[in-house]
Formats: structure tokens, sequence, C-alpha cells
């Protein structure tokens, strides 16, 4: 989880004269550090087979691995036997399991899934070993739509279920009339909003433009100030999944931080929460006063949104205990995916990640569009609004 430390808007000013930023951890030296570190830890880890008593490190290893995408055949061996024993294992690390072969191996275990998912009573786990047999046959989807009913009778109560129904049942095409019209909605607020446009291909950075209170959308020589942006998770996991890409929908800003995530680095954050992370009054700045509801999360909206059910998903996710996805830049090593369609971003575990270059040799921050957005917003008195994430 990441560490916030909150601190007083406009203490921080982020401008020419400001000392040169160096992060040590992004030199070469601590690169190479780093990852022969890693490797070792996650080649002595995976020399054994995985039990109860080393359920833990594995899934150290795990994340480590998928961190830097690192495939092995000791890895591979051992993903096998976790899954043949599938039953014996706590939730958390059966949970962890199904995410490391999600994230590095989309086709190897589709029969040892496709033998547990029928088994499978944990909403959870179904709809991640669903979305893993999905991916390489999407005609299959159809049939777990059918069989949840069946299988669970909490369905309409689950928010895990919920949205997984939503992602697999015909939507309508968002057009770009609806789009205005949302800005124009949020024209009239007298808040700030921020507009984050991505993809349903989540390997293709998105963008972010920002409307003022007044309702003006922040341009610069006479051009919209646009924010380039990546809202993969390195899981590449359906957004209502913990550890899974940005959800679409709405989100509360809350104003700036810093953060003392080692890959996240020095460069101030953008705090965002998603609904039941606060109180809906919090979240709406005192404009919403009951408890959270879709009925009261459709007023965030304009009325030609109600029916338009991929914009919940933020909703879902935030019921079913996501949190902590905030605006961030980055200080994680891009080498390691440099075969990547979105090369050279770097994922994270949900967040919006800004593009950030550094300086091998010293640590200095060569680049960085996160430091250009907090710049802009601070300098356009900019701390809070709400945020919509769009995808086209």
């Amino acid at each position: 989880m990441i560490k916030l430390h909150f601190y007083i808007f406009g203490l921080v000013l982020v401008c020419s004269c400001q000392p040169k930023v160096v992060d040590s951890f992004t030199t070469k030296a601590e690169r190479v550090r780093f990852v022969t570190e890693k490797t070792h830890f996650i080649d002595s880890v995976f020399s054994e087979l995985p039990i109860q008593k080393n359920e833990k490190d594995f899934q150290s290893a795990f994340w480590a691995s998928e961190l830097m995408l690192r495939k092995s055949k000791k890895g591979q061996e051992n993903l096998k036997f976790g899954l043949n024993y599938f039953s014996s294992f706590s939730d958390n690390f059966k949970r962890s399991l199904l995410q490391h072969v999600f994230t590095l191996y989309p086709i190897e275990f589709v029969s040892e899934i496709d033998s547990l998912i029928l088994r499978e009573l944990d909403e959870k786990r179904f709809v991640m070993m669903a979305n893993y047999l999905i991916r390489q046959d999407h005609t299959k989807a159809e049939m777990y739509l059918k069989l949840m009913p069946e299988k669970f009778n909490n369905l309409k109560e689950n928010p895990i279920l919920m949205a997984f129904s939503i992602d697999y049942s015909e939507n309508e095409r968002l057009s770009k009339a609806k789009i205005d019209e949302l800005i124009k909605f949020r024209s009239n607020s007298n808040e700030a909003s921020f507009f984050v446009f991505v993809y349903k291909n989540r390997d293709i950075p998105g963008e972010l433009i920002v409307q003022n209170a007044k309702g003006e959308i922040l341009k610069e020589n006479g051009d919209t100030l646009r924010f380039k942006l990546l809202a993969r998770s390195i899981t590449n996991l359906p957004e209502y999944i913990t550890n899974g890409n940005t959800p679409q929908g709405v989100y509360s800003v809350q104003g700036f931080s810093s953060s003392d995530n080692v890959f996240i680095g020095k460069s101030p954050t953008i705090v965002t929460t998603l609904p039941f992370e606060i109180s809906l009054t919090e979240f709406s700045f005192g404009k919403l006063k009951n408890d959270w509801s879709l009925e009261q999360y459709n007023k965030l909206y304009p009325e030609s949104w109600s029916n338009y059910l991929p914009k919940n998903m933020a909703f879902y996710a935030g019921k079913a205990g996501r949190g902590e996805i905030i605006i961030h830049g980055t200080t994680i090593d891009t080498e390691f995916y440099k075969q990547q369609r979105y090369y050279p971003f770097t994922p994270s575990l949900g967040c919006l990640c800004l593009f950030e270059r550094w300086n091998i040799k010293d640590g200095s921050l060569i680049e960085s569009e996160q430091l250009r957005l907090v710049k802009t917003l601070k300098s356009n008195n900019i701390q809070n609004g709400l945020m919509y994430v769009i995808e086209k």
C-alpha cells in the first residue's frame, strides 16, 4: 500500500528556481543492484515448491517477477504445482497465484484453470479465472454469465459479479456528443474537472485534460493542454479486480501529497479517491449528503449517462474494496518494458502513471509530465474537483 503524507496546498511550488530533483534509485548502479537482488531472491524462492509455510515468500517473488515481467521455467513449474494443489493454500496465496498466472502466462494454464473454475466458490477468484479463459476464447463469456446466477445467490449484491456482468454484456458505444454533454454538465458545477480518456486496450497510453471552476478547458498557446498517462496495471487484470487496470468512472480529487514509495519517487502526487473510499459528502465536496448508492453516484453525471453502465466500474471497484488509486510519476526502470507497446511508460497497480525520464548517471530528473501537471494545477489554483475516467 502507498503511504501518503498530506501537506497544505501551495506549500511546495514547482518552478524554474526549484532545486534539481535527484533520486538515487534511478541511477544505473541502483538499477543493476535492484535487478541482481530481486533475481537472486526470485530464483532462491522458486527453487522450492510452494507450501503453506513459504506462501509469503512466493507472493513476494510473484510480485517481483511481475514488476520485471520475468518468466522462468522454475516459476512455471511452481505455478503448475500450485494450481494442481490449489485447495490446500490460503485465500491470499490463491489470489496472488492467479494474478501471477494472468500477468505472465496468458496461455500456459488454460486446462488447469478450466478444471478449477467450476468448483470455485469465491466470487473474486471465479471472475479472475473466467477472465483468464475468456481472453483465449471470447465465446466462453456467455457461458460464465449464465453460470453465475446458478453458482452465486448474491449476484446483484456482489460488486465484482455485477462489474463482470457489465464487462461482458452489450453496452452502447460512447459517442462524442455524450462526452460533450458531460463536459458541459461539469462546466456549471463551480468545481474543477479532470477528464481522463483511455482505451479498451490499456497498452495504448491515454490523456488527461483539465477544466477549471469557470468551465474553461485549460489551454496553452491556444491549444488544449494534454497530459499523456498510462491507465494500465502491470497485471492487465480487469478494473474491478484488486491490482487491475484503472477503473472507468468518477473519482474525487482531494489535493496534493507525497509518497515514500520508492517506485513513485519524489514528484508530488495527486490524491484521488474512489466511491466508498471516503464518504459521499466528502467525495462530492458537500453537494450530496446521503450514503453511497448507484442512485447517488448517477447524480455526478448528466441524466443522459444514467444507462451507460461501464461508468459504474469505479462504483463497483470501490464497493469491492479497491482504493489508493492516485496520479503519480515513476522511477521504475523502463527497460523492463522495452518490448511492450506502452514503452517508455511504466505500468502501476491501477494508478494513473505519468511519464518521467531520469538521468541514469546521477539520478537527476530530466523530464516529468507529473511535475508539468502539478505546476499547471497550482498555477491555476486547482487542488480538487471530480475526475472522470472515460474509456473510448
